[in-house]
């Protein structure tokens, strides 16, 4: 049986202000994030904020979209 661990969040999203984990963050061998397309830069930011994974997957998507 795979262990689990118990995270508090590590990060604000800089999109909508949720509080999430990042798993780079917290320590963990993988992130959250690694499961996702690798479409999109880590936001510019001085202290190099992620998104959360709502905001995330919906700006994969956005960047994925064909343009009207």
């Amino acid at each position: 049986m795979e262990e689990q661990r118990v995270t508090r969040a590590t990060n604000i999203c800089p999109a909508c202000g949720a509080a999430f984990t990042c798993g780079m963050d917290a320590g963990l061998a993988a992130c959250w994030c690694a499961s996702l397309p690798p479409v999109l830069a880590v936001p510019e930011s001085p202290v190099g904020q992620c998104y959360c994974p709502d905001c995330l997957k919906k700006k994969i998507a956005a960047s994925l979209a064909p343009p009207r």
